[in-house]
């Protein structure tokens, strides 16, 4: 059986398993994120601030216009002190099939009022062909209304690492067989899969499968390197007092293209395992 193990280092919660690294759960300045996310031959996939979106953080959940204010690029606007989301609980629980974390999130403007507050579940565990990270983000109300604003600048989103996106000689390929942002941006599909080279002859990457009830939405893929699953795409959310709306998906960090990996595999398995 795999033993799994948390070292702790200033706001990382790094996972081990059987002595190697998996995937670092995080509070950044703004906002928490997991990084970075490794395939089974230590690859990693993810990679955080790079220099055209400093806001975009290895995997992330944020939004742009909660009640006018934006925790998606709190840097951007100019503000002291900006927005930030912060981690107020971490329960971490460890068992022989991975390390489930269940967080509590306050989403503080900047006079530090709680705007909206978030239940995070992030499940990490090694497979023999692929680490899986499984997020569950479920965002809720106080006791007032909050209007989370159309915009296609939200939702659970990953950043690849610089080396795999298609500038840099990888490939975006969804379920259907279309290919890169001009096939696959603003597509519903079952699954979008980002692959690349590695290193001079090594190619991992990282597939997202959305958990029923995040999926039939249009993906927001571009050839720079982000992937995004958001029902905020084309259509704002209110939600009521004391409402919740839950938005959730499996990363899968693999190794090799998409073909070589099966990807269309392991999106299977992941519909059994998830009675879906």
């Amino acid at each position: 059986m795999p033993t799994y193990e948390i070292r702790e280092l200033q706001h990382q919660l790094k996972v081990y398993v059987d002595g190697h690294y998996l995937a670092a759960v995080q509070q950044g300045k703004f906002r928490p994120y997991v990084h970075p996310v490794l395939t089974p031959r230590g690859h990693a996939v993810t990679q955080i601030a790079p220099a055209d979106h400093l806001h975009h953080l290895g995997i992330w959940f944020a939004h742009e216009d909660v009640d006018g204010v934006n925790f998606w690029a709190p840097e951007s606007q100019g503000l002291a002190p900006p927005p930030r989301m912060v981690v107020a609980s971490t329960d971490v629980e460890l068992g022989a099939d991975g390390v489930v974390f269940r967080q509590d999130v306050n989403w503080l403007d900047g006079g530090g009022d709680v705007r909206l507050t978030d239940r995070r579940v992030i499940w990490v565990a090694e497979r023999p062909d692929h680490t899986l990270v499984d997020v569950v983000v479920t965002v809720s109300a106080g006791d007032r209304a909050v209007r989370m604003g159309q915009t296609k600048e939200a939702g659970l989103a990953v950043r690849v690492a610089d080396q795999i996106d298609v500038l840099d000689g990888g490939r975006i390929v969804n379920a259907d067989g279309q290919e890169n942002e001009a096939a696959t941006f603003d597509q519903v599909s079952a699954w979008v899969d980002y692959s690349g080279p590695v290193t001079r002859s090594e190619t991992a990457g990282i597939a997202i499968f959305p958990h029923a009830g995040s999926d039939g939405i249009p993906w927001f893929t571009r050839d720079y390197g982000p992937m995004y699953v958001s029902p905020w795409r084309h259509e704002a959310i209110e939600l009521p007092p004391f409402g919740s709306r839950s938005v959730g998906a499996r990363f899968a960090a693999h190794d090799g293209t998409c073909d070589e990996a099966d990807v269309p595999r392991l999106y299977a398995e992941f519909r059994a395992e998830s009675g879906t």
